[in-house]
């Protein structure tokens, strides 16, 4: 009979996490493809009701599938929480099934415990992105309500177990293996990238993104606007190199990858990208094999200081994107390759620039020794 009660366990959570997890995500993502859920991020917004649904299935296969294997530590024991209540709500039925009650009754006090126990764990671990009130209400609602079906469904299933057949069928199984298949290849998978990028070594990048405007007198940086941060990015001795090449105007560092705090680890390298208008070609900027490096974007090219530095054939990759819902201005994104190549699409949250309509009509400026 153990047997028996450890494969139910196993088929409820199986179920569970399908239907009420699933289903879930994909409740969430398609009311922000209709428009009931707004969302200010226009990455997970899918309009239509087919691209939705297809979004929705799609996040939740990566959750359960890639998620794992990229931050173990962080997902896994998220995800447990829902097996937890899988559990949970096996056990109760369990206890309910030798209770005298109408069944009925029965029935609606295991839904009305499956509901609760699924609204919250939403907030503890949510199947679908949750960026606001709003979205966090609406997925508690739809785990909810469809935890609630679950556990109304889910008493007379428990009550009909029998010691002489499995509780886990054929379809069950399947599931389980399929998972299994796909898990162990995506991990030996991320085991081969990571001992690809392992392999090259290269070291970390901290990105900085570095407006010039060029204007007479000695090249300088200044803050953005009143109230923004003092100016820090380059060192005296960048800005005297940057002074000898002859560069004159204002320097404004728009934005920087990582954090500042915490400091970035022992090793990182600093590579400037400075800019004075948009180009819509892709470019790619050769990394620093050492040593900390500047681009600096002029008419006859990108100049690099300090000259001698030393490249890999390695890039940091500058595209260039038009404007999109919830964004109305157009940009320009980068990738880092560190030795995966570049993503075909590179994500909204990768943006370097933002830039204006006036922008596009500035001259890219020259520097003495390059003028002709």
């Amino acid at each position: 009979m153990i047997r028996v009660r450890l494969f139910g366990a196993l088929r409820t959570v199986l179920e569970y996490v399908v239907f009420v997890m699933g289903g879930t995500a994909i409740l969430v993502i398609l009311a922000r493809g209709v428009g009931i859920l707004w969302s200010f991020n226009p990455e997970f917004v899918h309009p239509g009701f087919r691209a939705a649904f297809l979004a929705g299935f799609m996040y939740f296969y990566a959750l359960i599938v890639y998620l794992p294997r990229v931050v173990w530590g962080l997902v896994v024991p998220q995800i447990l929480s829902w097996v937890f209540v899988a559990v949970l709500l096996y056990v109760a039925a369990l206890l309910l099934a030798r209770t005298s009650s109408p069944t009925f009754a029965r029935r609606i006090v295991l839904a009305v415990i499956s509901l609760l126990c699924s609204g919250r764990v939403i907030l503890f671990f949510s199947p679908a992105l949750i960026h606001d009130i709003g979205s966090i209400f609406f997925t508690m609602f739809f785990a909810g309500l469809l935890g609630a079906v679950y556990g109304f469904f889910l008493l007379p299933r428990v009550c009909s177990e029998s010691p002489k057949t499995s509780p886990m069928l054929l379809r069950h199984w399947m599931i389980a293996g399929v998972w299994v298949l796909l898990f162990s290849a995506n991990w030996g998978h991320a085991e081969y990238q990571r001992h690809k990028i392992h392999s090259i070594n290269d070291p970390q990048l901290q990105l900085y993104f570095v407006k010039w405007t060029p204007a007479e007198g000695d090249v300088r940086e200044e803050r953005i606007g009143k109230f923004g941060p003092p100016p820090h990015s380059l060192t005296d001795l960048e800005i005297q190199h940057l002074r000898a090449a002859g560069v004159t105007g204002i320097l404004q560092t728009w934005g920087h990858s990582g954090n500042d705090y915490p400091p970035p680890p022992p090793g990182t390298l600093r590579f400037f990208i400075v800019m004075s208008r948009p180009v819509r070609e892709t470019i790619d900027l050769p990394k620093p094999a050492a040593g900390d490096i500047l681009y600096l974007q002029t008419e006859q090219g990108w100049k690099v200081f300090p000259p001698s530095a030393q490249t890999v054939t390695r890039t940091v990759r500058l595209t260039f994107c038009e404007p999109e819902p919830h964004l109305n201005v157009p940009s320009t994104r980068y990738s880092v390759d560190i030795g995966l190549g570049h993503p075909a699409e590179i994500p909204f949250l990768d943006a370097a620039f933002s830039w204006l309509p006036e922008e596009f009509q500035a001259p890219l400026p020259s520097l003495p020794d390059q003028q002709p």
